[in-house]
């Protein structure tokens, strides 16, 4: 196992670097091809993960200390090929250029990964090839002051974005915090916050990182073409870890994120916080009351998988 430096410019690790970009970004994440290949590549180190001969990951560092385009092929992850690929470009930022600050453009939904990396969260969400992202540092060389942002139990702040970005990744950070299980209350299942790939990539990273995890899935109606929905369709899939019911009394959209964090979207008005555990109890109590009076669902049941 090792970290390599190579340069764009010699073709036989240029064409190793597209192929696990090209399989991660525009294959599995439907990244358009126009927005992964730059200019840029020309002017950044490369950094390549071998397993052996094995190429399994790959990222890019810059001398202004941004690194990016970091990918790890998904039958090599949850094996810290990405740690290893920050750690790399940290020593050689600090050792060989003098740098001190290290940064990334991280999409949302790796947010817990590069925290756990050391790294926190500045400025506001944005979105880079249709995914959220917000820019995060990592000071090297010395200790980081502690950050709590968005950690569930520890931020109490009161979050009320009017961008769709941020509505959609302050729901797939809180995918991501130790929540026992997840409720969603929604009367708008095209919403981005749920139906946009990257949130349902956050929502099954949920469900897989914990076998006691389960998620209460409470519409208002089952509309004409319900059963194309990517929700729906994963409901089905693994329907004993997300329950489905119908209740015409759904009036807003949410999610709860037990026992600390929530999201309630009501037309123009989100709210937002990772650390309110009564209004979170408040919240449940509404969703129980429908819940039990809920009816299952007919039309969703339909769909063959």
């Amino acid at each position: 196992m090792e970290i390599i430096e190579v340069s764009w410019s010699e073709r036989r690790y240029r064409d190793i670097l597209r192929s696990i970009r090209q399989k991660v970004f525009i294959e599995e994440q439907g990244v358009p091809a126009a927005d992964e290949w730059d200019d840029k590549d020309d002017q950044a180190l490369h950094f390549l993960a071998l397993d052996g001969k094995r190429p399994v990951g790959c990222a890019r560092l810059f001398k202004d200390g941004y690194f990016g385009r970091m990918a790890v092929l998904a039958e090599h992850r949850g094996q810290h090929w990405g740690s290893r690929l920050i750690k790399a470009m940290a020593d050689h930022y600090q050792q060989e250029l003098g740098g001190r600050i290290l940064k990334a453009s991280v999409q949302a939904q790796a947010f817990s990964f590069y925290r756990r990396n050391g790294f926190t969260p500045e400025g506001d969400f944005y979105r880079d090839a249709g995914i959220p992202h917000l820019t995060m540092t990592r000071i090297l060389g010395r200790e980081a002051p502690e950050s709590h942002t968005f950690e569930a139990g520890q931020d109490d702040q009161l979050y009320q974005p009017d961008d769709p970005a941020a509505i959609e990744g302050l729901f797939q950070i809180g995918c991501q915090n130790n929540s026992r299980n997840l409720l969603l209350m929604i009367n708008e299942l095209n919403h981005p916050a749920w139906s946009s790939a990257s949130s349902l990539d956050a929502i099954k990273r949920f469900i897989r990182s914990s076998s006691r995890r389960h998620i209460q899935l409470l519409i208002n109606d089952e509309s004409s073409g319900i059963n194309d929905h990517p929700l729906i369709q994963l409901q089905q899939r693994i329907s004993s870890r997300i329950s489905l019911k119908v209740h015409s009394g759904v009036k807003n959209n949410g999610a709860l994120f037990e026992p600390y964090a929530y999201l309630m979207i009501n037309g123009p008005q989100v709210r937002a916080c990772f650390n309110d555990r009564a209004r979170v109890a408040r919240y449940k109590e509404e969703f129980d009351d429908l819940w039990r009076s809920a009816n299952p669902a007919k039309e969703a049941r339909r769909l063959k998988i």
